[in-house]
C-alpha cells in the first residue's frame, strides 16, 4: 500500500523536513537528514514542505494500472474532499466521472456514503453518554498520533472506523469479495490504513491521490473536458459530503441530531490537536465532543491535493455551495455482516524520559548551559533548547546542530583569525568596496575598520590589480606589489569568490625582510669590494717582491759564478 519514500541522494541537508515534523520522525544523524518510518504519523507536512523533492509519496499507481490491463472489476471511493478539489473545475464532478469509467473502472461511488453511517455511530455514542469525551476517529493521521504517542487518548477516541474502511466493507458487500476497491483521496495516511489488520486486502485493495489523476488521465489519452458528464451512482449523501472540510462532522451531527450533554468543537491542524491532546490530560477538557483532523481546513487541504493551496479558499466555498444541507432519507441499517466498530492499540514503546541531571548536561554539551544562551528560536527544529536537548538524550538529533550557535561559533573563530592574523585582510565588493578590514590593516594604515568599511579600496591604495581579479573572475598569487607612499612591500593572494562576487586579499608585508635583504646584499657588495681591492693590493705586492727576488737571485747567480771559476781555475781567469 501506499506510504511515503525518502531519497537520500536528492537530500540537500536544509533540515526543513527536521523543523516541520510534528513528531521528529525525522531527525539528524552524522550531519544527515534520517526518516524513521515506524515513527511517523504520515501527517505529509514533510511531502509538501521539502524543496527537493527528496521526500515523496510512495502510491499504488502501478497496482491500479495493473487492475486496468487485466480488466479487473474495480470500483472507485472518492473521497469528500473530491468535490471542493476537482469539481470545482469547469469540467465538474460529472465529467469526473466519465473520465474514471472510460480509464476501465467499473463504478465511481463517494465515500461521504458510508460517511452517513460513521455519523450515526457518532450519534449512537452520544446517546450513550458513557465517555468522558468523544474524539472523532476519521482522521488517520490523528489515529496514528494518538496510538504512537498519545496512548492516554485511546479512551477518548471514537471506536469507529474510519469513512474509507467503512465503506469499502459496503462495496465489497455490495458487488462481491473479488471486486477491486481503490480509494481516490488527498491523504497520505489512508494506505497505512488500509493495510492494518482489519482490511488487509479485505476491504481497499489500493490507494491513489487527487495529484495523480491528471497524470493517469494523460497516460490513458483521456480528456476530462471532453467528456459528457455521467450522473451521481449510489445515494446522494448530501450533507455527509461535508466530511472533507473541517467542521463537517459536527455539521452532519447537527443536522441530524443533537448533541446530548456534550459541549462540541473542531480542531484542525497536527499542533493545534496536540495542544488539545495536553488540555485533556490536564483535565481542562470534560463532557466534550471533539473533531479533530491533522491538516489545516480538513481533507480539502490534504498534502495530496495535487498543488491547489490556493485554490482551497474558493474549493471550500464551492462545496458548501453545493453541497445539501439535509441529511440522507432512508438510511437503513449495514447488518450484522458489517461491523463499523475498531479498536485503538498502544503501538509503540515508551519513549525515553531523560532525567534532569541528562537534559542539564545536554544543555552544556550544546552551548546551552545558561539561560541567555537558550534562545528558543525554533530554527533547529524544536520548540526551545530544553526539547532538543531531550531529543539529544533519546538519540534523536545531535550535538552543535544550532544555528544560531554554529553561526556564533564561526564568527567568533574567524574574528579570532581575523584579529591575530599579522597579515592584512581586506575583502572588496564587485563595486570595490570595502567590506572586511582586519586589525593588521587597521594598524598598517592608521585607520579603523568602521571607517574603512564601505571606502572605496582605491582612496587607501592602487586597486588596480583587485580590479583585475574581479574583471577576470580569476585569482592572483604570491604577486610582490610596493606602496612607495606608504613605504610598504607586499605579497599579495587576491582571491576572487564566485558566490559572493568580490575579492578576497590576504597582504603578506615583507617590507622589512625586504630591507633587511637589501642591507645584507649592500653588504655583500661592500665585502666583495673589500676583497676584491685586498686581492689587488696583495698582487701588487707579490709583483714587488717578485722583482726584488728576481735582481737579488741574478746578483746572487754572477757571484757565485765568479767564486765557482775561481776556486776550479786557481785565478787563471780573468774577468775583465
Amino acid at each position: 500500500m501506499a506510504a511515503i519514500g525518502f531519497k537520500v541522494a536528492k537530500c540537500k541537508d536544509c533540515y526543513k523536513c527536521v523543523r516541520i515534523c510534528p513528531v521528529k520522525a525525522i531527525h539528524i544523524k552524522n550531519e544527515r537528514v534520517r526518516y524513521e518510518a515506524k515513527e511517523c504519523i504520515l501527517c505529509g507536512q514533510c511531502l509538501e514542505a521539502c524543496p527537493q523533492d527528496a521526500i515523496v509519496y510512495v502510491s499504488d499507481l502501478n497496482k491500479v494500472k495493473q487492475f486496468l490491463l487485466n480488466n479487473e472489476k474495480i470500483v472507485v471511493s472518492l473521497d469528500p474532499a473530491y468535490l471542493g478539489l476537482l469539481g470545482n473545475q469547469e469540467s465538474g464532478p460529472g465529467k469526473l466521472r466519465t473520465a474514471l469509467h472510460k480509464m476501465g473502472f467499473a463504478h465511481i461511488r463517494e465515500t461521504a456514503e458510508a460517511a452517513t453511517y460513521v455519523t450515526k455511530e457518532y450519534e449512537r455514542l452520544i446517546q450513550e453518554g458513557e465517555m468522558d469525551n468523544i474524539i472523532t476517529s476519521s482522521c488517520t493521521a490523528v489515529n496514528e498520533f494518538v496510538e504512537n504517542y498519545y496512548p492516554d487518548m485511546i479512551p477518548y477516541m471514537a471506536p469507529v472506523v474510519s469513512p474509507m474502511t467503512a465503506h469499502g466493507m459496503m462495496l465489497k458487500e455490495e458487488y462481491g469479495p473479488d471486486v477491486k476497491v481503490v480509494y481516490i483521496g488527498s491523504c497520505s495516511a489512508r494506505g497505512k490504513e488500509a493495510v492494518r489488520e482489519r482490511c488487509r486486502g479485505k476491504y481497499v485493495d489500493a490507494i491513489l491521490d487527487f495529484q495523480e489523476l491528471p497524470r493517469l488521465f494523460k497516460q490513458f489519452g483521456i480528456d476530462q473536458d471532453a467528456c459528457e458528464p455521467s450522473p451521481m451512482e449510489g445515494p446522494n449523501p448530501k450533507i455527509s459530503s461535508l466530511y472533507g472540510i473541517s467542521g463537517g462532522i459536527l455539521t452532519a451531527i447537527a443536522t441530524h441530531g443533537k448533541f446530548g450533554k456534550y459541549d462540541h468543537l473542531s480542531v484542525d491542524g497536527i499542533e493545534d490537536v496536540q495542544e488539545l491532546f495536553e488540555c485533556i490530560r490536564k483535565g481542562e477538557l470534560t463532557n466534550c465532543f471533539i473533531e479533530v483532523s491533522a491538516c489545516v481546513g480538513g481533507c480539502i487541504n490534504g498534502p495530496l491535493t495535487g498543488g491547489r493551496k490556493s485554490d482551497r479558499f474558493k474549493a471550500r466555498i464551492y462545496a458548501n455551495r453545493k453541497i445539501s444541507r439535509e441529511f440522507p432519507e432512508d438510511v437503513g441499517e449495514l447488518g450484522d455482516k458489517l461491523c463499523l466498530k475498531r479498536d485503538f492499540r498502544k503501538t509503540t514503546k515508551p519513549i525515553y524520559q531523560p532525567t534532569e541531571e541528562e537534559i542539564q548536561e545536554a544543555l552544556r554539551k550544546d552551548g546551552k548551559a545558561s539561560p541567555e544562551k537558550q534562545l528558543n528560536c525554533g530554527a533547529c527544529g524544536y520548540k526551545t533548547c530544553r526539547d532538543k536537548a531531550i531529543a539529544l538524550c533519546q538519540n534523536k538529533d545531535q550535538l552543535n546542530l544550532c544555528i544560531p550557535y554554529k553561526y556564533q561559533r564561526v564568527s567568533s573563530i574567524s574574528d579570532v583569525i581575523l584579529s591575530v592574523s599579522t597579515n592584512l585582510i581586506i575583502t572588496v565588493d564587485d563595486q570595490l568596496r570595502i567590506i572586511q578590514f582586519n586589525e593588521a590593516a587597521e594598524r598598517m594604515f592608521n585607520l579603523p575598520a568602521k571607517d574603512a568599511i564601505g571606502m572605496k579600496l582605491g582612496k587607501l591604495f592602487n586597486s588596480e590589480y583587485y580590479e583585475k581579479v574581479l574583471n577576470e573572475k580569476r585569482s592572483i598569487l604570491n604577486k610582490k606589489i610596493e606602496y612607495p607612499k606608504y613605504g610598504l612591500i607586499t605579497i599579495q593572494n587576491i582571491i576572487y569568490i564566485e558566490e559572493l562576487n568580490c575579492a578576497l586579499g590576504i597582504i603578506r608585508n615583507i617590507t622589512m625582510e625586504e630591507k633587511l635583504h637589501r642591507q645584507h646584499d649592500r653588504m655583500r657588495m661592500e665585502a666583495m669590494e673589500i676583497a676584491q681591492k685586498v686581492i689587488d693590493k696583495q698582487m701588487m705586492v707579490a709583483q714587488e717582491i717578485a722583482g726584488l727576488l728576481g735582481e737579488t737571485t741574478a746578483e746572487t747567480k754572477v757571484t757565485l759564478t765568479k767564486m765557482r771559476d775561481s776556486i776550479f781555475y786557481d785565478g787563471e781567469i780573468d774577468y775583465e
